[in-house]
């Protein structure tokens, strides 16, 4: 239960992420973004909004969508590190390790643009741009010519050990897909490892929070390797996190021995009424996106719930990123559908938003 102790810790951090949230696009002007004839449109529509800084000035350079697209992560970026600024201990520690997410993604788009043989200038477009916050090399990791070499590049991070395991694996079967699966699971672990360092009410809203993003990567990781991938019982349990919230070795056994998303989501969440009756007529390959956006507008509307609730939370800060960063995604997809011809309802039907 919240405490005045908490509200006094509590009273700048409300402040200042309910002055991020109001620039949160109101419905408004999702109404003119979804009915803008084309993408020229969408574009214009955003300048005038606090995604202007990720929108203008990039008719000159190659592959202009795509730059927008990372440029509209790192504002998501930049408003962990905002609020960041307002908390302290634990709580920040937490948060730098969230931010890290974005970092996790760069290191993959690296791994992947060299195992490709990418040009170093072609593998920067992938990018995240995240600033001086990042410690990491991203000038010379790009310029490696060898994902061996890219490994030994990362020696000194935590990510080292990890991506030194995963490496024979790559080398045998000559696929990324070992080396990603190494960084996402040390991340994730790092992630699980702060929200266990806090204490009281900040460590119930981490674990409702972050911890259920936690069991959504578990539970989605776990299906796509048995439908995606075709692997063995005993390899999706290794490339999981074996444990969450709601997620353990057991339940990602029964994932890779073939329950169904309908079951598991049930068990897990059963009280959460999610709507699972658009999964009852596709095949197992179809089910898995549609999933996917089940469970993240779950998450948002946790989100939503926790800007909603008592202000002086953990809940109330981390609710507003999740906000943010899902608000992206789809003005991600809802760019990429514009560029690709979609109809309005189309793109609409694709938003987490709009899903409730």
């Amino acid at each position: 239960m919240p405490t005045a102790m908490d509200a006094i810790r509590y009273a700048g951090a409300n402040a200042g992420v309910r002055a991020l949230s109001a620039q949160l696009l109101d419905e408004a002007t999702w109404r003119e973004l979804i009915g803008a004839e084309n993408l020229q449109r969408v574009l214009v529509v955003l300048a005038e909004t606090a995604y202007a800084e990720s929108v203008t000035g990039v008719e000159q350079e190659a592959y202009p969508l795509q730059q927008i697209e990372r440029r509209l992560s790192g504002q998501a970026a930049r408003r962990v590190r905002q609020v960041m600024t307002f908390v302290r201990g634990a709580v920040k520690e937490l948060l730098i390790v969230w931010w890290r997410h974005f970092e996790l993604e760069n290191l993959k788009s690296v791994f992947r643009g060299v195992a490709q043989g990418l040009d170093p200038e072609v593998i920067q477009r992938f990018l995240i741009p995240l600033g001086a916050e990042s410690r990491l090399p991203w000038g010379s990791l790009v310029h490696e010519r060898s994902v061996s070499s890219l490994v030994e590049r990362t020696a000194g991070t935590h990510y080292i050990n990890p991506l030194r395991n995963a490496l024979p694996a790559y080398e045998r079967e000559g696929s990324i897909f070992a080396i990603e699966v190494a960084l996402d699971i040390r991340y994730y672990r790092d992630l699980d490892a702060a929200i266990g360092h806090l204490k009281g009410q900040d460590y119930a809203d981490a674990r409702m929070l972050l911890g259920t993003h936690i069991d959504m990567l578990n539970i989605l990781w776990a299906f796509r390797y048995r439908v995606y991938y075709g692997l063995s019982p005993e390899e999706i349990v290794n490339y999981t996190l074996w444990h969450g919230i709601r997620t353990d070795i057991e339940l990602i056994r029964r994932i890779a021995l073939g329950a169904t998303p309908e079951e598991i989501l049930t068990e897990i969440w059963p009280i959460a009424h999610l709507d699972l009756s658009s999964l009852a007529e596709l095949d197992d390959a179809r089910k898995l996106p549609e999933l996917e956006n089940i469970l993240l507008a779950y998450w948002r509307k946790l989100a939503s719930a926790a800007m909603r609730g008592y202000p002086f939370r953990l809940a109330a800060l981390l609710g507003y990123l999740i906000l943010q960063e899902l608000e992206i995604q789809d003005l991600v997809t809802l760019l990429e559908g514009k560029a690709m011809g979609w109809t309005d309802d189309r793109i609409e039907r694709q938003l987490i938003r709009s899903r409730g």
